[in-house]
């Protein structure tokens, strides 16, 4: 199974992003990431033995961290321009989060080390053989805050239609027990 771990965006993140892609126009050099896979991810594992499945999940069990707030702020283009990203300011919890989850999952990825991790949403790829446009060719981001209260291990599937995304497994972050 090709699996990865991320925090999900709310249904409301998710509708502004969306929203804010219909403003965006014509855009035939992109490829739009469909609303319902919006996500910050944690860690890409790539192809994993589903008999080894079971004992990812197990690896993450018992992670211990808050909920916490996340920021979306601005747009920027990763790899060679080809992927438009909604960054995430890197809250330390966020942070601390994908560290966990990295030291916890590195005997199940190749090169573990390999990708530094970016807090960010990709919402849209370039087409082969095109590049992301200028970003001040978008118009302005809304201002977007969430909450991130769970994180979860999805199943991803390449169809000619596009990636689907199934969980296959979701962890609580602990709420906050501040005094009154």
């Amino acid at each position: 199974m090709r699996l990865f771990v991320a925090v999900p965006l709310p249904d409301s993140t998710r509708a502004a992003l969306a929203k804010w892609a219909k403003q965006c126009g014509a855009q035939p050099g992109l490829r739009w990431t469909p609303p319902e896979q919006l996500h910050i991810t944690l860690l890409f594992l790539g192809e994993v033995a589903n008999d080894r499945v079971s004992r990812v999940a197990e690896a993450l069990d018992g992670i211990a961290i808050p909920a916490f707030t996340v920021f979306l702020e601005r747009l920027e283009v990763l790899g060679r321009a080809g992927v438009l990203a909604v960054a995430a300011t890197p809250a330390s919890l966020l942070t601390s989060l994908a560290a966990e989850v990295r030291s916890r999952l590195a005997s199940f990825v190749e090169n573990p080390e390999e990708r530094e991790f970016r807090a960010h949403v990709t919402v849209a790829r370039a087409r082969r053989g095109a590049s992301v446009p200028k970003l001040h060719s978008f118009p302005p981001l809304p201002a977007l805050e969430l909450t991130a209260n769970c994180f979860r291990l999805y199943r991803s599937e390449l169809l000619r239609e596009g990636a689907v995304h199934t969980v296959v497994r979701e962890w609580p972050l602990r709420q906050s027990t501040a005094p009154p």
